[in-house]
């Protein structure tokens, strides 16, 4: 042991290293078209044909200069259809000039109407207006059993919303 690190700990670091390595690495959009994307956005979620006021919740999404997507909902806790779950962390990518697709996971968590655990999937693609730095587009929500692979293609279409949102900034 090295200073509170073991050999089991290293290898465990050496072969992550190795799998991330082996992966096709994301574009980064700190130089490219989707770079005014990059931020945390403060968003409203609305069902399908919603507008305006009528947003059924809200949401934070972030974009990272490395690829790296996560989004936090003020429906985590449960919402009449939805049963509680995490936070969702994943990636996007450029697909032309301030659009993005992004993809993010999370986890429902069990409940006495609905005992077991799922994967609830979220694709979202997302345009920017840099004049107002904002975001809006849709999502889709999937669901998959906790033993199933939600990065398979080919899954069933899920739950459609159109999501719009704006730039938070430091003053």
């Amino acid at each position: 042991m090295i200073e509170g690190f073991s050999v089991s700990r290293a290898l465990l670091v050496l072969a992550a290293g190795t799998m991330v390595a082996g992966a096709p690495r994301p574009v980064t959009a700190e130089a490219g078209a989707c770079h005014d994307l990059v931020g945390t956005y403060l968003t409203k979620n609305f069902a399908k044909g919603e507008s305006g006021e009528n947003f059924t919740s809200r949401s934070l999404i972030a974009l990272s200069g490395s690829g790296q997507a996560s989004f936090t909902d003020s429906g985590e806790g449960g919402e009449k259809g939805f049963g509680p779950f995490t936070d969702g962390r994943g990636s996007w990518r450029c697909i032309e000039p301030n659009k993005v697709h992004a993809v993010t996971l999370d986890f429902t968590t069990p409940t006495a109407e609905a005992p077991e655990a799922e994967i609830g999937r979220l694709d979202f693609d997302l345009a920017y207006d840099a004049a107002s730095k904002t975001i809006k587009g849709t999502a889709t929500l999937s669901l998959v059993p906790l033993g199933s692979d939600p990065l398979k293609p080919g899954r069933e279409s899920g739950r459609q919303f159109a999501i719009a949102g704006e730039r938070v900034e430091a003053p």
